[in-house]
């Protein structure tokens, strides 16, 4: 889905994305972020490992060949695949004092296959098949696990992407909020297909399908 809020005020967050391992990767070297480089990387390979392990419980729940959607996850972590790992900042803000509209992340769903979430407070909102918007609890020591849009096709409408967002803080509370984001994406040359055999969706890459996507929501040509 189409962030719904994309003429609104912007969204108050900061990010810094790893995609790949290229060596020409421009890592922070300030003495200030020490072994960045190495925690981020650690962390990434973890969340990687974490996604094939859920992938396959997936596809298991569906009564499918385990190694499903992992023959489409092969280069994790190579310039053949745009699986993402974000790290987000809110920065402290004021709900009384926030323009018109103004939320943390607005309204939206995910453009690959899952998403893993890490996060330390309240915020995050998703919405339900009636169409209301429920909070998600933060309860530590867990992993949040996004279905994503090319899931939802993948899996002709078994598995269903859901939207959400992140609010404000409420009034009297202007702490900042931290997350971690795993965007798991196919590779750009696995062909997506209906797993049940049918043709409701018409078959299409990984990087077609990604690029469509933000064609759609940046106007992308």
């Amino acid at each position: 889905e189409i962030n719904s809020n994309v003429l609104g005020p912007g969204d108050l967050k900061e990010a810094f994305n790893l995609t790949s391992f290229h060596p020409d990767i421009k890592w922070p070297s300030s003495d200030a972020v020490g072994d960045f480089r190495e925690i981020h990387t650690a962390f990434f390979h973890r969340c990687k490992d974490l996604s094939l392990r859920v992938l396959r419980v997936m596809a298991q729940s569906l009564s499918l060949d385990p190694d499903i959607f992992l023959s489409a996850h092969r280069f994790i972590g190579t310039d053949k695949n745009s699986t993402t790992l974000r790290t987000l900042y809110y920065p402290s803000v004021k709900s009384e004092t926030a323009k018109e509209g103004q939320v943390r992340c607005g309204e939206h769903s995910d453009y690959g296959s899952i998403t893993l979430l890490f996060q330390g407070s309240e915020g995050l909102q998703v919405c339900t098949r009636a169409g209301e918007f429920i909070s998600a609890p933060c309860i530590p020591g867990t992993v949040l696990v996004n279905i994503a849009d090319l899931m939802q096709r993948w899996t002709s409408d078994q598995l269903i992407s859901v939207r959400h967002r992140v609010l404000l803080p409420p009034v009297g509370n202007s702490s900042t909020r931290q997350s971690l984001a795993y965007f798991v994406q196919p590779d750009n040359e696995a062909l997506i297909t209906c797993c049940d055999g049918s043709n409701k969706y018409p078959p299409v890459t990984g990087a077609d399908y990604l690029e469509q996507r933000f064609s759609e929501t940046y106007g992308r040509k």
